[in-house]
């Protein structure tokens, strides 16, 4: 038998390829040829394989491959066992579920579990081919790297030479080059991409949390199961992340800690679905509380669940959600942008609602909760109607994060709003930024927002590789 590379040569790698059934493109191989004996002599010029095809051996062999992207690599510079493995990863085909920029470059997480880093030191890769030579790239690596430049608009060279870490002289780094164009590449990898902890996104703990809470029907991450403090600092095997009899818990800390359960939970439960998710659930939690405090205002009686109802917690807990909904946008963009500016819009409505003495008209005879005044037990004068120096208007400032392409679906409701608060009137720096919103709103301008990082979170692109 001929050893993995001459057998890869076989298939005329650079040059062309007869099958039972006349000529055609060269066959393409997702798994590199098992290891075998060298000392097997070659009888024929042609040979038969599994299938069927008859593949030619040319005379001469060329170092020359053309990968999936169209980019024409050299192979000459390689040894057997790197230009076996590029073989593989350049005429090979995954799927990428999600790319997360992270420190010093940007991760891929691929279907089949591995975890290839771009960086500007290294690329490296969680596959067992890699783990056992670090040194050298893995399919994965050549595969992902020859991906990235196929996306960019960059004219590629013929006959580019190939290292064995994966890199070419003749590119730039591509981790420079994905820096102005990782939303274009993710969208041709069809995949998701989300910004990091170090962009100011999520961290891998907190998308392990996002990711299991999701699965709750009212509770956000960030008050789900506090209990369970974890670092992905300390290392845990499968086994030690076992919580007995706490399916919750051992979900949470195999997804912090174990890359296939991470991998396989972002491809069931991706960032876009857990986004929705999210910005659905505060909505209904500010809705809920409403609901409760209006019921206890008009009756005299407290939710059964237990839910607080005194007016410093409701006020508090609306805040509370509509900051997080604020933070939440940047944290998660590009994806989510549907759910917030509805839940925005509503909460914003809901509240300009109240304006009015929460206890006007109860059933119960209550003059007040705790000796306040009317204007504090107004919902919208407490927070949106308050003249004060701070001019802080939390709702605002997570509206002015959108477009007016995105707001523009709103533009109809967020007009009735405007004219609304005009007439109560609100605050006259409240009306200034409104107006500004509705105006962006009603233009539908494609533009980004004031503060949100530049995102493409909806279309596509035909063209997609793979």
């Amino acid at each position: 038998m001929a050893s993995p590379t001459r057998q890869f040569r076989r298939l005329s790698i650079g040059g062309t390829m007869a099958a039972t059934r006349g000529r055609g493109q060269r066959h393409s191989h997702e798994e590199s040829p098992s290891s075998s004996d060298d000392s097997e002599p070659i009888e024929n010029s042609s040979e038969e394989n599994e299938s069927g095809d008859v593949y030619e051996e040319e005379s001469a062999e060329s170092s020359t491959l053309q990968a999936r992207s169209g980019i024409t690599y050299d192979l000459a510079g390689l040894d057997s066992d790197s230009e076996a493995k590029a073989v593989v990863g350049l005429t090979g085909r995954f799927d990428v579920v999600q790319c997360v920029s992270s420190h010093g470059g940007y991760d891929f997480l691929l279907s089949d579990h591995p975890r290839v880093h771009i960086g500007s030191d290294q690329h490296l890769c969680t596959c067992s081919s890699f783990q056992h030579q670090p040194d050298t790239a893995c399919q994965h690596i050549f595969w992902l790297v020859d991906q990235l430049h196929g996306c960019l608009p960059i004219l590629p060279a013929e006959n580019v030479p190939m290292s064995s870490d994966g890199r070419s002289p003749e590119f730039q780094r591509i981790e420079q080059l994905l820096d102005n164009n990782i939303e274009t590449v993710a969208d041709h990898l069809d995949c998701q991409y989300c910004r990091g902890e170090a962009d100011g996104g999520m961290s891998r703990a907190q998308k392990a949390r996002d990711i299991v809470s999701a699965f709750e029907t009212l509770t956000l991450p960030e008050d789900f199961r506090l209990d369970l403090v974890d670092s992905i600092e300390q290392p845990r095997t499968p086994e030690q992340c076992v919580v007995q009899g706490d399916l919750q818990a051992t979900m949470l800390r195999l997804a912090m800690h174990d890359d296939n359960v991470y991998t396989s939970l972002c491809k069931a439960m991706p960032s876009g679905a857990t986004a929705a998710i999210y910005f659905d659930k505060a909505l209904e939690n500010c809705r809920k509380v409403l609901t409760d405090f209006d019921r206890y205002c008009r009756t005299g009686q407290p939710p059964a669940d237990g839910t607080a109802v005194d007016l410093d917690h409701v006020i508090h807990t609306l805040q509370q959600n509509i900051i997080r909904i604020r933070d939440n946008i940047a944290a998660r963009a590009p994806n989510g942008i549907e759910g917030a500016t509805k839940a925005l819009v509503t909460l914003l409505e809901d509240i300009s609602n109240r304006n009015k003495d929460a206890l006007d008209g109860n059933r119960w005879g209550a003059v007040s909760f705790q000796g306040e005044d009317e204007d504090q037990r107004n919902l919208y004068h407490q927070l949106i109607g308050k003249e004060d120096e701070s001019e802080e208007f939390p709702l605002l400032d997570a509206l002015e994060l959108f477009s007016g392409a995105e707001l523009h679906p709103y533009a109809p409701r967020l007009r009735a709003l405007l004219q609304k608060n005009e007439v109560f009137p609100a605050p006259r720096p409240f009306i200034i930024r409104l107006s500004a919103v509705v105006r962006a709103a009603e233009s539908g301008a494609t533009g980004t927002g004031q503060k949100r990082p530049a995102g493409n979170g909806s279309g596509g692109n035909s063209k997609r590789t793979r």
